[in-house]
């Protein structure tokens, strides 16, 4: 049995002018003895399970998740130092600038790659293992910066984090000999069937990804992406509603700080409560963010049905826009099968309405955003 409080993180391996961290195995039973833990746990439960409840009962739920997906993409690719908005990521990439197509192409690879996910969790019933994470890895790096990098596959060479070589790095993950144990040891831990719960398994698995670092590049995205997933696959949630990246990215150094820490200080109470604490408040504010969206939209159903002649577009243009709340009338045309000149017609009579808003200022390629509904998931 592994404690909580007496984890050891691991030792090193001498390879000359560096050493690389070999993590300990985790495949064990785990207890703890933290009161914090056991609150900060308690908590998380209610508020997950409350998460869950409150999901199954709201219409349409998988329209408001697609823009919850949009939002988890940018937030975890701004972690790895993209600068696009979450308005830009909407827009096709060809309308954006040179320098910014890059960054949407890997948001956008990211919301690919949630889906593929998604699908292969609840249509396939595919088992979580390091297999899963290899086919997540080959569609969050294809066409992007570091493709070269074994789309798909581990690495069959060295990486390291921070300084510009391994022998001045600020960690060096384990070197190829301890790697394929690391991952076996990971893949027998995510699958054990103990009375662990599934937040602290969860907790101790992100933690062991990002310490093995099996990816030449990817590695942060892939460890945000399987928790989700991860929650998805073992029924804690019945909708993919919880994505955790936004904390992760207003509180990035105590993020790295924490995970850190227990890699040097075999602090790993210090690590699940971070995460515990995570999970609390992104349970809390998806649950808040549904509820807000759930008023806006009455009173959005209500406006359709005022409008008559023209409530069949604007409702068509409505649905359309909550799950791509920035867009143009080509865009909108395309995504409703509706004629265009309807869709202008309606466009201009919800900017006029102070339902949309256009936010570029031109005659021509004018986009448009649904505001009240972009603040409502754009809030922090």
């Amino acid at each position: 049995m592994i404690t909580v409080e007496t984890f050891n993180s691991g030792t090193y391996r001498n390879n000359g002018d560096f050493r690389s961290f070999i993590p300990s195995p985790i495949n064990d039973s785990w207890n703890w003895s933290s009161p914090e833990i056991s609150s900060l746990l308690s908590v998380a439960d209610r508020e997950l399970g409350a998460l869950s409840t409150y999901s199954e009962f709201i219409p349409d739920i998988e329209i408001y998740v697609r823009m919850h997906i949009r939002v988890e993409a940018n937030k975890s690719n701004r972690i790895e130092g993209t600068k696009t908005t979450i308005e830009e990521d909407m827009l096709p990439i060809e309308s954006l600038g040179p320098e910014k197509r890059d960054d949407a192409q890997e948001v956008e690879n990211y919301i690919k790659a949630m889906d593929y996910g998604i699908k292969r969790i609840i249509d396939d019933d595919f088992p979580f293992s390091s297999r899963f994470l290899r086919e997540l890895h080959q569609i969050l790096m294809q066409g992007v910066r570091g493709e070269h990098k074994t789309l798909g596959e581990f690495r069959r060479s060295q990486n390291f984090i921070g300084g510009s070589k391994p022998s001045d790095a600020a960690y060096v993950p384990p070197s190829i000999a301890d790697l394929d144990a690391a991952m076996n040891d990971f893949d027998n831990f995510a699958n054990r069937t103990d009375n662990l719960p599934v937040l602290i398994r969860l907790a101790i698995m992100h933690y062991q990804f990002e310490t093995i670092h099996p990816f030449l590049d990817g590695n942060g995205r892939i460890g945000r992406l399987m928790i989700p997933l991860f929650l998805l696959s073992k029924g804690i949630l019945g909708k993919p509603c919880f994505f955790i990246s936004d904390y992760f990215e207003r509180h990035r150094s105590e993020y790295y700080d924490a995970l850190q820490d227990t890699r040097v200080n075999n602090n790993m109470t210090r690590w699940i409560c971070f995460f515990l604490s995570a999970s609390i408040e992104t349970a809390r504010k998806a649950k808040h963010t549904f509820n807000n969206v759930m008023h806006l939209v009455e009173g959005y159903n209500r406006y359709i049905a005022e409008t008559k002649s023209m409530h069949t577009t604007i409702g068509a243009i409505l649905r359309a826009m909550y799950s791509r709340p920035v867009a143009y009338v080509a865009l909108l045309t395309e995504m409703t099968g509706m004629n265009f000149a309807n869709v202008n017609s309606a466009v201009n009579m919800l900017t006029d309405d102070k339902i949309l808003s256009e936010i570029t200022g031109g005659k021509r390629n004018r986009q448009f955003m649904l505001t009240e509904y972009m603040k409502i998931f754009s809030a922090e």
